[in-house]
């Protein structure tokens, strides 16, 4: 069987994300869906700051770094450092604690399996109390998470 290199490499932005509440950027959330035709997941990364929720599209910008459906050899540091020079206006506004945000998101991923996805919502899929994984996993999330899906 072959692997799927882009659920492989698009399950990276989680791990990048880890690495980033590691450096400090606790304000830093992900909201992750299904394109419309089921066919490609996306991610927003999303800054949740007390006065403006800033995003950026973090789906597209790993497959402008990566060839996106080939093996890739960039370990999660380096891709890290790569998201951190591109974007450290935005990840400065993610400079602060969330401690109860990065412990969920910490157990998300130990749910997770090798190029498993999850997302929040797509067409066919409304936001609820839990993500659903490309595996078909539940994954419960924080009790107001469902509030930042509106302003994406």
């Amino acid at each position: 069987m072959s692997e799927n290199y882009y659920m492989i490499n698009m399950q990276k932005l989680l791990y990048i994300v880890k690495e980033l509440h590691i450096r400090g950027y606790e304000k830093l959330r992900i909201i992750p869906s299904l394109s419309p035709s089921g066919l490609y997941w996306r991610c927003i990364f999303l800054a949740d700051t007390d006065s403006d929720r800033t995003t950026i599209v973090s789906s597209g910008w790993i497959q402008d770094v990566l060839a996106i459906e080939q093996k890739n050899e960039y370990s999660i540091g380096e891709l890290t450092d790569r998201f951190e020079k591109d974007h450290i206006d935005f990840l400065n506004l993610c400079k602060a604690k969330n401690k109860e945000y990065v412990a969920w998101y910490v157990d998300m991923l130990h749910c997770l399996k090798e190029g498993e996805l999850p997302y929040a919502f797509s067409d066919y899929f409304g936001p609820t109390g839990y993500w659903e994984t490309s595996q078909k996993q539940n994954i419960p999330t924080l009790p107001d998470e469902k509030s930042y899906y509106g302003n994406t």
